[in-house]
């Protein structure tokens, strides 16, 4: 019986789910938050102690990947942070006016220490958790104290258990996150096969490939934090250490060389009209990408990896393809053609490699890592975020935009309060709960959360309803509830209103145990609260301080046009001049990844705003397709400039790289709103290059008017037009990148 694709997918989707980090972070989760509780019900505590596990629950949530000190420290300070704001609240929580005015201070301070990156946000973010938690406390003063003191043990019960984990398997999140980016990178060259279809249209398919881009730019960013910032690990002596710093070596260039098959998809689509060579590329492709996908559940599960042929023999039947269809259809008019797919194919051939590799080092023998110290200069590529409280003061302006979320998260606590304290609602503080999880500082991100925490809440209260009308067995609920948990907590980042459905599940089946008659007005409440809290939210998020992503992108696209030239120039000189220092190349090359991504994030929720607070959004999507063609385009060339500048070196390069240099410069002008325009500039550079070449082609018809078909002429041929082509396409595109940017230039904001 054959599997459907569809069928194999949902398997691969279930083994990436199970093996991979977000589970893992679900299950200690719900480990670290219920063991507690349980070990409390069993000795008749719970009541009394409830604080404990909520303490846990909370630091929980603070521990995000990353290198351990950064962890450890995190939850030591949220760990801190949670124990004072307790107190506090705790002994003011009886004068509402004094707490309006704690509620509304605390959450933009604790919103503005966000400054300082996404885990001193989630510390700041949960302490105002902490604090709305508090505030529905009925105890007397006398127990709060000890409730604080619950909530610290809680938190630190947490953190040891977390730390302990580390310890008896502290390249397991590694292994996950690498995985992870290899079955992107399988997902990235899944979607650009269809580049090889009949009739397809390249901007959708673009369109597809740049938020997989984004994510598998995020990927590399942290295992770049969990490999290089944790001190002393590219010192590690262990052969597992060093073999996990070659395998996202590889993971980075494979990556790259995924992008280097770029070609001019139309030209070719036109050259082969009939599909049949085309649809033999298709195949062999969506091949790679499963073999991919497959070695990234390999490593993110920690086995090692079997050994596969069937890549290897595609590959050779491909060939043989080739060379039957080039036997039957090569002609001057279909030469450049066959010169393209002759590359795409070597292309193949070095993932094909790269693949082998990594199975290799699946086993994480002492042999296949010895070389890792000689390959990194790993602090270059890291990014720090220093502590300075100049950056505070800097930021403390409207023309911060995490000043202004902050100012907008204090008003809306103390908007939320308020309608708490007017109208009787029996927890309402999950009106403030519901603010504080929504609002974010960009527009498109608080719509999006709010929609799916209102889906999300209600879905969750009708399946507890039904769950709770149909079963009556206290061991099977008990059950639902810590898979619920397990759900909510697994798919925060990833699923969120599925993540909002589980917890809202366990939220009310632990309401059902401790006051099973409550349950009906329990999640009336909780839904009516959610969805004031939604309101309040998006109001806030429209008219409140908003940062519009249209005010913000000319900085992203200033920030690109700088990357581009400097890659570029990183590339090129080795065709003519010299060959750059690795480490700059690399360096180059991530600083592009990095602005392309932003500005095609940015784009993405630009596209979710208002349409009067956006401006011609179809000239800014076709400018980040254009500059994710163009880096494609110069991450082919740089990969030919180790494989093929010193055999093709020449001084004709050397006007091109001056000509494509010009483009990027005008760009730069353009992208700054400067004086000038985006004019024509002269392609005189190419003139030398394209007389050899025409010279070449010339020869090489007449050898296969003769019928020679192995010479020096093809070879040279060969390698010179594939290097010209790239150079050739980096212009063109760069030309048209300078026109949108002519267009852009009213009416973008400089």
């Amino acid at each position: 019986m054959l599997r459907t694709i569809s069928d194999f997918n949902y398997l691969n989707e279930f083994k990436k789910f199970v093996t991979g980090q977000y589970l893992t972070k679900g299950l200690r989760i719900t480990v670290g938050a219920l063991l507690p509780a349980l070990l409390l019900y069993y000795y008749n505590w719970l009541s009394f102690a409830i604080a404990l596990p909520l303490g846990a629950l909370m630091v929980s949530l603070t521990d995000s990947p990353g290198p351990i000190h950064h962890r450890r420290n995190g939850m030591l300070v949220s760990n801190a942070l949670n124990f004072t704001i307790a107190i506090i609240i705790g002994y003011t929580h009886h004068f509402p006016w004094v707490l309006a005015v704690e509620l509304t201070v605390f959450s933009f301070f604790l919103s503005f220490i966000g400054i300082y990156g996404s885990r001193a946000n989630s510390v700041g973010l949960i302490a105002i958790i902490v604090m709305v938690l508090n505030i529905d406390v009925h105890h007397e003063q006398d127990r709060v104290m000890a409730d604080a003191l619950f909530i610290l043990a809680g938190g630190v019960w947490y953190m040891l258990l977390s730390l302990f984990l580390y310890t008896l398997r502290p390249y397991r999140l590694i292994q996950q996150a690498l995985g992870e980016s290899v079955m992107l990178t399988a997902s990235y060259l899944k979607t650009k096969s269809r580049l090889y279809q009949s009739g397809v249209v390249d901007d959708e398919v673009y369109k597809e490939l740049l938020p997989l881009q984004i994510r598998i730019h995020q990927q590399q960013e942290q295992l770049r934090e969990l490999l290089f910032a944790a001190r002393g690990f590219t010192r590690e002596s262990t052969a597992k250490g060093r073999v996990l710093i070659m395998m996202f070596i590889d993971s980075i260039d494979l990556f790259e060389q995924v992008m280097t098959s770029q070609q001019n998809y139309k030209a070719l689509r036109a050259y082969f009209k009939d599909d049949r060579i085309m649809g033999v590329f298709r195949r062999l492709i969506v091949e790679v990408a499963d073999d991919l996908e497959k070695m990234g559940l390999v490593i993110q599960s920690g086995l090692p990896s079997r050994e596969s042929r069937t890549l290897y023999q595609l590959i050779g039947e491909t060939e043989q393809e080739f060379e039957m269809y080039k036997n039957e259809y090569l002609n001057a008019t279909t030469l450049e053609g066959f010169i393209s797919l002759r590359h795409i194919l070597n292309s193949i051939k070095d993932i094909d490699e790269r693949i082998n590799r990594m199975r290799a080092y699946t086993t994480y023998s002492s042999e296949s890592g010895y070389s890792a110290h000689q390959e990194v200069d790993a602090r270059k590529f890291v990014s720090r975020q220093e502590f300075d409280p100049k950056l505070l003061a800097e930021n403390f302006s409207f023309q911060s935009n995490i000043f202004r979320h902050s100012l907008r998260i204090g008003i809306c606590v103390l908007v939320g309060f308020i309608i708490g304290q007017l109208f009787p609602f029996g927890h309402s503080y999950w009106i403030l709960l519901t603010i504080i999880t929504i609002l974010k500082p960009a527009y498109s991100i608080s719509k999006k959360r709010n929609i799916e925490r209102l889906s999300g809440t209600i879905a969750g209260a009708v399946i507890a309803f039904a769950v709770l009308y149909f079963v009556q067995n206290n061991s099977i609920l008990f059950g639902l509830m810590v898979l619920s948990m397990i759900v909510g907590y697994s798919f925060l980042q990833i699923q969120y209103s599925l993540s909002v459905a589980g917890i809202t599940l366990f939220v009310l089946f632990s309401f059902h145990f401790m006051h099973p008659v409550d349950f009906r007005s329990l999640a009336t409440d909780r839904v009516i609260d959610t969805a004031i809290g939604s309101v309040i939210s998006f109001i806030a998020a429209l008219f409140v301080f908003p940062r519009w992503e249209q005010e913000q992108v000319p900085e992203y696209i200033r920030k690109l046009m700088k990357a581009n030239l400097k890659y570029f120039n990183s590339v090129a000189s080795a065709f003519y001049g010299f060959t750059p220092q690795m480490a700059e190349y690399k360096m180059a090359r991530k600083e592009t990844y990095v602005a392309l991504a932003n500005l095609s994030d940015a784009f993405q929720r630009l596209l979710s705003e208002p349409r009067n607070k956006t401006s011609q959004p179809e000239l800014l999507h076709q400018l980040v397709v254009s500059n994710h063609m163009l880096s494609s385009h110069i991450a082919t060339l740089g990969t030919y400039s180790r494989s093929l500048a010193t055999r093709y070196h020449s001084d004709a390069f050397k006007p091109v790289a001056r000509s494509i240099v010009s483009q990027m410069q005008q760009g730069i002008q353009l992208a700054e709103n400067a004086s000038g325009s985006a004019g024509e500039i002269s392609e005189k550079g190419f003139s030398r290059i394209r007389d050899i070449i025409q010279q070449l082609v010339t020869q090489r018809v007449a050898e296969l008017e003769e019928g020679t078909d192995q010479s020096d002429v093809r070879k040279t041929l060969s390698g010179l037009k594939t290097i010209t082509d790239q150079f050739d396409l980096v212009y063109t595109i760069t030309r048209d990148i300078n026109h949108i940017l002519g267009k852009m230039k009213s009416s973008v904001p400089g």
